[in-house]
């Protein structure tokens, strides 16, 4: 067997035994979205339109503006908060899940329910490492 024919087989084989369970995965993966899921994704909300809104609490009061979001490996939607700032540029950071804000409610703001701004300035700094 020469070299050339021996370094075909070594190369099939080594894709065949090493590769094959990740492109068998990878290949089983649907990416598409489906109609219905395309429709409740048009109603949602895009980051870019949330990002510097203020927020508020029950009461109306302003506690601080939205500054960013953070997608978790876990699967999670994290809003990070500029707590005091009326800019959404400076101020304490805090992050919070992002299930925890009302988007849609009747007055026009996003609402922190619950929240005061001194009850959200003694949570930890919002510190990110990327």
């Amino acid at each position: 067997m020469n070299r050339s024919r021996f370094s075909l087989l070594s190369a099939a084989i080594f894709t065949t035994v090493v590769l094959s369970p990740w492109i068998d995965h990878a290949t089983g993966q649907e990416v598409a979205l489906t109609p219905l899921q395309a429709t409740e994704v048009a109603r949602g909300y895009r980051a870019e339109t949330l990002k510097l809104k203020p927020v508020v609490n029950d009461k109306n009061e302003t506690i601080g503006r939205i500054n960013d979001f953070i997608f978790g490996k876990d699967g999670n939607i994290y809003v990070v908060l500029a707590v005091g700032d009326f800019t959404g540029l400076s101020g304490q950071l805090i992050a919070i899940p992002f299930r925890n804000l009302k988007l849609d409610d009747p007055s026009g703001y996003t609402v922190l329910p619950g929240a005061s701004r001194g009850a959200l300035e003694k949570l930890p700094v919002f510190v990110t490492n990327r």
